[in-house]
């Protein structure tokens, strides 16, 4: 592999994206949705943050600004937005040039195919990477507009929160990049990126969820007795077991459970972390970044292996086609 080669065709992708209507729409939307997003955040800080000066229970940490980024990671994570943008920017990379009837005559010039794959793979995901970034300096930007500078830690946690939905885009991306290396078609690589993002998010963590607790039984009754309750929390706790197992092949709650302990450190500390995180007088501890990828080691993991994933049967797959 060339990397002048490379870099000539990851620039040339670069270019093709940026100055496409396609990334115009995709930028103005992603922009507009983060923006209505952190002014909702906004509020649901300000409400936070007046409950905490009242001293009402369940908040132990004074909110921050980062608590606005929890109706932002929403929007990229549960609402679609992020698989929505990262589909878009892949399904077409291969399979258009396969319709077009291009793809040939581009492969017939001094070019390997590694360089062209891997090519195509960089230009998105900078692509990806300005989209996202642009949307979070428009959030920044309304911040400032309201008068909400955030501290230099806060800056470092948004930008870790923004690192974090990168990678989670380019799982989808490089998940739409594999459908287009197997599809004939634009439209056939649109359908099977649509298909495992419907069974990534629905029917495995739902449906595998679902058959575990069938596995496990009828939940055992409480009629008084210790054994009884102790027997019923472990049930409890296997069930949670199951959901939280299956809910890795989800993308997009890895991407949520990842996230949350940022963006509200209150609710991640009382009911996920409980009596484990109290300090020596007894006190709730703020959870800290290292302490939350220690705790979500097994989740990060898996969020980098599903776009290495993906990649990697994409590229093994192009490397193997026959395009006579």
């Amino acid at each position: 592999m060339d990397l002048t080669r490379l870099a000539i065709i990851s620039q040339k992708e670069l270019s093709d994206h940026v100055t496409s209507r396609r990334f115009l729409l995709i930028l103005t939307i992603t922009c507009l949705v983060l923006g209505v997003a952190a002014a909702n955040g906004v509020t649901d800080y300000n409400n936070a943050l007046e409950r905490y000066k009242v001293g009402e229970e369940g908040d132990p940490f004074m909110p921050s600004i980062l608590y606005a980024f929890g109706k932002i990671t929403d929007s990229v994570g549960l609402e679609g937005l992020g698989a929505i943008i990262g589909i878009a920017i892949g399904f077409d990379l291969i399979a258009g040039e396969r319709e077009g009837r291009s793809l040939k005559t581009i492969l017939s010039q001094p070019l390997y195919r590694d360089e062209l794959i891997n090519g195509k793979a960089i230009g998105g995901i900078t692509t990806l990477a300005i989209i996202t970034l642009a949307g979070f300096l428009t959030i920044l930007a309304i911040f400032l507009v309201i008068s909400i500078v955030p501290s230099f830690e806060e800056v470092f946690l948004i930008g870790v929160i923004w690192f974090i939905t990168l990678l989670y885009m380019i799982s989808y991306f490089s998940m739409a990049l594999m459908s287009s290396v197997l599809a004939k078609t634009s439209s056939g690589a649109m359908i099977i990126s649509l298909i495992i993002l419907f069974i990534m998010t629905y029917i495995i963590p739902v449906g595998g969820g679902e058959l575990g607790t069938c596995l496990l039984g009828p939940e055992p009754e409480d009629i008084g007795y210790d054994h009884d309750s102790q027997l019923q929390a472990n049930y409890e706790r296997a069930v949670l077991d199951i959901y939280d197992f299956f809910n890795l092949f989800s993308a997009q709650r890895v991407y949520s459970s990842i996230t949350s302990p940022i963006t509200d450190p209150s609710y991640y500390a009382i009911y996920q972390l409980g009596f484990d995180n109290l300090d020596e007088t007894g006190n709730i501890e703020k959870p800290s970044l290292l302490g939350i990828i220690g705790d979500k080691w097994i989740n990060i993991i898996v969020f980098i292996m599903w776009p290495v994933l993906f990649f990697g049967i994409a590229y093994v797959k192009f490397m193997r086609t026959d395009l006579r």
